[in-house]
């Protein structure tokens, strides 16, 4: 469903069918104009779905307010196992709850990627702590020195 400039609106009729899905195990959702409305909606679902292992939200407009929703819905969602957040609006925020939840609660997801958002070097501590995630190209294209990711 890539690029379909499905909204709000789109994401909430989503989330109405996730919540009963048992069947979609990949969800690719880029470039719909979702934004932080969409992102809490579509959180809802995750937090029942037990069948979807890869969401795809890169381009979405997501935000602090977009990444809390899905930190809270991935608290209880133990079968996702790849999340894409690329080239979005997420900060220091959205970025530590998601990974201060991965590193305490979920112990599914393995795939983790943010690369192109506004991530800054006091996230990079707590992204490292979750050593049981691939994080992809999580410092590039953020606000990350190289020295403080590696050190």
């Amino acid at each position: 469903m890539r690029n379909n400039s499905i909204g709000y609106t789109g994401a909430q009729a989503l989330s109405e069918a996730l919540k009963v899905n048992s069947s979609l195990i990949i969800l690719e959702l880029r470039l719909n104009c979702i934004g932080d409305k969409g992102t809490k909606a579509l959180a809802e679902a995750f937090k029942t779905n037990s069948a979807l292992i890869t969401l795809e939200l890169q381009n979405n407009s997501i935000a602090d307010a977009g990444s809390l929703a899905l930190s809270e819905a991935l608290m209880t969602n133990s079968t996702l196992t790849t999340l894409n957040l690329d080239s979005n609006r997420i900060g220091d925020m959205g970025a530590q709850a998601l990974s201060k939840t991965l590193f305490e609660m979920n112990m599914a997801l393995i795939t983790f990627t943010l690369e192109n958002n506004l991530i800054g070097n006091n996230t990079v501590h707590a992204l490292k702590q979750v050593s049981s995630l691939t994080l992809g190209n999580i410092i590039c294209d953020n606000q990350i020195g190289f020295t403080e990711f590696v050190s």
